[in-house]
C-alpha cells in the first residue's frame, strides 16, 4: 500500500483497487461460476455458522475453493496480497468466503451492519454476536484489523444501480449508528452519510467489517456477482468452519499457510505438524464411513 492508500483506508474504512483482476480472470471466474449456477445451485461459499442439513460435515463447508482454478488462485492473489499483510499482517489466514448475486427479481434492503469499532450495538444483527473480532485500529505505524474483506466484482456497477456501500469513518465511531439510518426498503431511503461504492468489472473492494456496511436493493438491468474472500490475523476467527487444505490439490505452500485453522501460533511449524495429523486423521474417518456403507 502507498501513503495515500494507507491515508484513505484509514480515513474512510475500505479502498478500492482498480483492475485486481485481469480480463481472462474474470471471464474465467464467471464461466465456472455460472457453470455451478446450471446446476441450480444457489448458495456458494463456506459462510456457515450453522448445519443446513444433517449430512452437513462438521469440519469445513462447501466453498468457492471448490470451483478450482481461479477461485483458488484469489487465496493470496498477487495484486491484493500485499495489502493484506499490510492490513493483518503477515500471517493472515482466510476465514471463510461467498459470493453475492443481485439482481431485480431478488432485491434486498440496505441493512448497515458493523460500526463503532466493531460493534454496531445492541441492536446490531452482527454486532452483539461478533465476539468483537470486528475491530480496526491504528498504532504505531501499524494497521490492527480484526476481519477484512475483499469484494472481487465480476460485473461492472454503474452509479444508482445498486451494490457495496458503507459508511466512511464509521469504523473509528465511538457511538452505534442512529437505528433510523440502519435499514432502507428503496435507493431514495438510503441516509446521505452512506458511500455508493461504484466499480469496474475486475475491481477489488477491501473493506473492514469494523466499518458500517451493506448492499443497497439493486435496480440495474444486468447482475452484481461479487466474490467476498474474508481475512482474519491468525489467532483470530470468525466463522466456526475451517478449511481443509487436502481437499485442494495443487496448492502453493503459502496457500495451505493461509487455509490453516487459527492459532496464536500461526503457520509455524509444529502447527503445521498438528493440522497434518488432524486432517490425516479426517481422510481415515472418512475412509472407514465410506467402507462401513
Amino acid at each position: 500500500m502507498n501513503e495515500e492508500e494507507k491515508y484513505l483506508f484509514d480515513l474512510r474504512g475500505y479502498l478500492v483497487v482498480r483492475n485486481a483482476l485481469t480480463p481472462e480472470q474474470v471471464t474465467a471466474l464467471s464461466e465456472r461460476l455460472e457453470t455451478a449456477r446450471a446446476t441450480g445451485k444457489t448458495h456458494f461459499g463456506s459462510d456457515r455458522t450453522i448445519f443446513g442439513g444433517d449430512d452437513d460435515p462438521a469440519w469445513g463447508a462447501p466453498t468457492l475453493l471448490d470451483l478450482g482454478g481461479v477461485y483458488q488462485d484469489l487465496i493470496n492473489l498477487p495484486a491484493i496480497h500485499p495489502y493484506l499483510e499490510t492490513l493483518l499482517g503477515v500471517n493472515y489466514r482466510l476465514d471463510h468466503d461467498y459470493c453475492k448475486i443481485d439482481n431485480t427479481r431478488n432485491a434486498r434492503h440496505l441493512y448497515l451492519h458493523g460500526g463503532g469499532q466493531g460493534s454496531g450495538g445492541p441492536t446490531d444483527l452482527v454486532g452483539p454476536t461478533d465476539g468483537g473480532q470486528c475491530f480496526y485500529r491504528y498504532s504505531n505505524g501499524r494497521f490492527f484489523n480484526g476481519l477484512i474483506a475483499v469484494a472481487y466484482e465480476l460485473n461492472t456497477v454503474q452509479p444508482g444501480e445498486g451494490g457495496f456501500a458503507c459508511v466512511p469513518g464509521s469504523h473509528k465511531a465511538n457511538l452505534e449508528l442512529p437505528a433510523d439510518w440502519k435499514l432502507s426498503h428503496l435507493q431514495e431511503n438510503v441516509p446521505d452519510c452512506v458511500d455508493r461504492v461504484t466499480v469496474g468489472a475486475g475491481d477489488a473492494i477491501i473493506f473492514t467489517e469494523a466499518c458500517a456496511h451493506g448492499t443497497v436493493p439493486w435496480t440495474g438491468e444486468g447482475e452484481r456477482r461479487t466474490l467476498f474472500y474474508k481475512y482474519c490475523p491468525h489467532a483470530v476467527a470468525w466463522s466456526p468452519c475451517y478449511y481443509n487444505a487436502d481437499h485442494y490439490p495443487g496448492l502453493t505452500e503459502q496457500q495451505q499457510a493461509t487455509l490453516m485453522p487459527p492459532s496464536a501460533f500461526g503457520p509455524a511449524p509444529e502447527a503445521q505438524r498438528m493440522w497434518r495429523r488432524a486432517r490425516a486423521e479426517q481422510q481415515e474417518l472418512m475412509q472407514l464411513r465410506s467402507e462401513q456403507g
